[in-house]
């Protein structure tokens, strides 16, 4: 165990033993957390994430537990560190995943989307779960963003290479969350603590906690003393509402509009419809620093392939008059001003400044992304430019 997991596993103890006695130090029989609901009162849990779309095997809704209570829960012994973003599954090692952080392009929102996914040998798995969304949290709450993904999920694609599952694999599931500095770890259940690790993928500051569990979780935040982290006194829920917005059609004049993407015409492109927020809020203190606002965003039909490419505005949403955070995990491309993200289960994503804020694409494809980045001209008076270049 390394030092810094040895001072975890220390504080941990020393805060049980605070506040439980002696007895706080030895390890209970290794039980599964329940769910929320099946006992105790609603008014002591508070949804971690908000879900936009979730596949039919996923995990249920995990939730976060503010309680004074859940320091009962507090064992001494730090099971492990978190896994890496990107890694292997520990049953299966053929198995790769990748849980990546993108903002949410729907026009109108500001906060954070994750698609994890499963692959072999650089192929992907074609049904991974479908991820999750949520609005940005007031920057007091611990856990910016989590969900769970069933290994089940990539039967078909162990299937395809020919690579037998165990029987265990069916009730194993990848579990994900990011979370901000003030977490030093996440008790999934009593008795398995995860020590939260940071990653250049994320925004300053930040960590995950990755982790391959079974049966029920019921995720509790830690500081580095091993004291429950509690909720803002909103409870932790998200105090944005989601901007007005509008619909247009391609060719359609964007009068009034904040934002709007223009695309020529391109013979292998097809415009297929477009959204647009009515008004660009300053959301100031009530969001962290780094949360990005969706001002427009539009679909686009590409010749050759069924998957359709998108594209999004997307300015700071503290301050949408200043200049735009850098989106996560950006990596250069080789060509100026142009940046790759990794965009999860939608595909790859590009980037590039436009004005004070950013044009997105993500597609089926980086030569499809390319192409259409290089033909879009981001506009408006939010923008700060007439466009792209």
């Amino acid at each position: 165990m390394n030092d810094h997991l040895g001072r975890l596993q220390q504080a941990l103890s020393d805060a049980a033993t605070r506040e439980y006695g002696a007895r706080a130090r030895s390890r209970g029989p290794r039980r599964e957390a329940t769910l929320p609901g099946e006992h105790g009162s609603t008014t002591h849990r508070t949804w971690v994430r908000l879900l936009r779309r979730w596949p039919p095997l996923a995990l249920v809704i995990v939730a976060l537990a503010i309680s004074a209570t859940a320091a009962a829960a507090i064992v001494a012994l730090v099971d492990r560190g978190s896994a890496p973003l990107t890694g292997t599954v520990p049953s299966l090692r053929v198995l790769h995943y990748d849980v990546p952080l993108t903002p949410d392009l729907e026009a109108g929102d500001a906060g954070w989307c994750s698609d994890p996914r499963f692959s072999i040998s650089g192929i992907r798995s074609r049904y991974d779960g479908g991820g999750a969304c949520a609005p940005s949290y007031q920057p007091g709450s611990p856990i910016v963003l989590a969900g769970g993904e069933p290994i089940s999920n990539a039967e078909n694609l162990l299937k395809s290479s020919h690579t037998p599952a165990m029987t265990q694999q069916d009730h194993t599931n990848l579990f994900w969350a990011i979370v901000t500095s003030r977490v030093a770890a996440l008790r999934l259940s009593p008795g398995q603590v995860v020590v939260a690790r940071g990653n250049d993928r994320l925004p300053a500051g930040w960590k995950a906690v990755i982790a391959f569990v079974s049966g029920q979780i019921d995720p509790v935040a830690l500081d580095s003393a091993g004291r429950v982290i509690a909720m803002p006194s909103n409870g932790g829920t998200p105090t944005i509402m989601r901007a007005m917005t509008r619909s247009v059609k391609p060719g359609r004049p964007a009068a009034a509009s904040p934002c709007s993407i223009h695309a020529p015409h391109l013979p292998t492109v097809t415009a297929s419809w477009g959204v647009l927020a009515t008004n660009v809020p300053t959301l100031g203190a009530s969001v962290s620093a780094n949360v990005l606002f969706s001002c427009a965003r539009s679909w686009y039909s590409i010749k050759g392939y069924t998957e359709a490419a998108s594209a999004a505005i997307l300015l700071d949403a503290q301050h949408p008059h200043r200049v735009a955070p850098a989106l996560p995990g950006l990596t250069p491309t080789g060509h100026p001003g142009i940046f790759a993200e990794d965009g999860g289960a939608d595909g790859p994503l590009l980037a590039t400044r436009v004005g004070r804020g950013w044009l997105v694409v993500q597609g089926p494809s980086t030569s499809i992304d390319a192409m259409l980045l290089g033909a879009l001209r981001a506009e408006g008076t939010a923008v700060g430019s007439t466009g792209q270049r």
